[in-house]
C-alpha cells in the first residue's frame, strides 16, 4: 500500500581539519500531487558565513557502490565521494498506525572528498544518512530535537535526542549502541563516564525558522506546509570537538550538530 505521505531525505557531509564544511541535502516528497524534489548544497570555509544554494529540480541521489558512496550534480559542477564507510546503522525511530520514521546511517564515518567547480576540494571526514518518513513531521509528537555527529580517523559518535510527548535517544559510539547520560549543545556525556564529547559551537552554519531558510526556496511554501513547520527553528553548528575517555589520549575532530525547536 502506497502511503499518503512519504518523505525520503539524504544528508551527506564533509568537514575538514582546517574548519571548513560542506553539506549535501537531497529529498523527494510524495504528498498531495506530483513528486516534489528538493536539493541543497551548503558550504562554509575560512570563517566566512555559510552560503547555500537550492534547487527544486530533480537531482541525482547518492549512489552506493563498490564500498563507497558517490554523488554528482552536473548543474552545480559538484561531485563527492565517501570511501570505506564501514558497517551502517539502521533503526526505526518512531512507529505508529499513522506512519513511521526510519533512519539509515550508511556511513557513520568515511574519508570524504567534495569538489565544487574549480575551487579547492574539501577533504576530511564525513557522514552520510538517509531518512524515510511516512508520518508528516508536523505530526511527530516531539517539541525539540538534537542531532549531531563527531568523526575523525579513529572515532565516530552520532546522537539523536527527541524530547516532548515522545522521548527517544539513540547514540552510537564507534558502531555500537551506547547510552547517554546527557545530551546538550556543548557536551555529550555517555553513561558511566565512558566518554565526554565537548563542542565549541565555533561556526554557525544555519540559524532561523525553516520558512526563511531551508524552505524559503518554495514559492508557495505557506500554502504547501503548515505554519507549525514553517515556524520551526533550526540552529546548526560546525564545532571543533574533543572526545575524552578515562585512561586514553584525547581524540580531536570536527562535529556538525543541531538543535531543532517546534513553535
Amino acid at each position: 500500500m502506497i502511503p499518503a505521505f512519504e518523505l525520503s531525505k539524504w544528508y551527506a557531509d564533509c568537514a575538514t581539519e582546517q574548519g571548513g564544511a560542506v553539506i549535501v541535502y537531497r529529498a523527494e516528497l510524495r504528498w498531495r500531487g506530483p513528486v516534489i524534489h528538493y536539493a541543497s548544497l551548503l558550504e562554509s570555509h575560512d570563517g566566512l558565513p555559510a552560503r547555500s544554494r537550492f534547487s527544486l529540480r530533480k537531482r541525482p541521489a547518492p549512489a552506493v557502490r563498490d564500498g563507497r558512496i558517490e554523488w554528482k550534480s552536473p548543474a552545480w559542477s559538484a561531485e563527492a565521494c565517501w570511501r570505506e564507510p564501514g558497517p551502517g546503522i539502521r533503526e526505526v525511530l518512531f512507529d505508529s498506525e499513522a506512519g513511521s520514521v526510519e533512519w539509515d546511517c550508511l556511513a557513520p564515518r568515511a574519508a570524504a572528498e567534495v569538489r565544487i567547480g574549480a575551487e579547492p576540494p574539501y577533504r576530511g571526514w564525513g557522514y552520510v544518512e538517509r531518512l524515510r518518513m511516512t508520518l508528516p513531521p508536523w505530526r511527530l509528537p516531539i517539541r525539540e530535537l538534537r542531532w549531531g555527529r563527531f568523526v575523525n580517523s579513529t572515532d565516530a559518535l552520532v546522537w539523536i535526542d527527541w524530547r516532548g510527548p515522545y522521548n527517544r535517544q539513540v547514540v552510537y559510539y564507534n558502531g555500537s549502541p551506547a547510552a547517554a547520560g546527557a545530551i546538550g549543545d556543548r557536551e555529550i556525556a555517555l553513561q558511566n563516564g565512558e566518554a565526554v564529547l565537548t563542542l565549541d559551537k565555533g561556526t554557525v552554519l544555519r540559524d532561523g525558522a525553516l520558512g526563511s531558510t531551508a524552505l524559503s526556496v518554495f514559492p508557495n511554501a505557506r500554502r504547501l506546509f503548515p505554519a507549525s513547520i514553517l515556524g520551526v527553528r533550526e540552529r546548526k553548528w560546525l564545532s571543533r570537538a574533543v572526545l575524552r575517555r578515562p585512561g586514553r589520549e584525547d581524540s580531536f575532530g570536527m562535529a556538525i550538530h543541531e538543535v531543532v525547536e517546534w513553535p
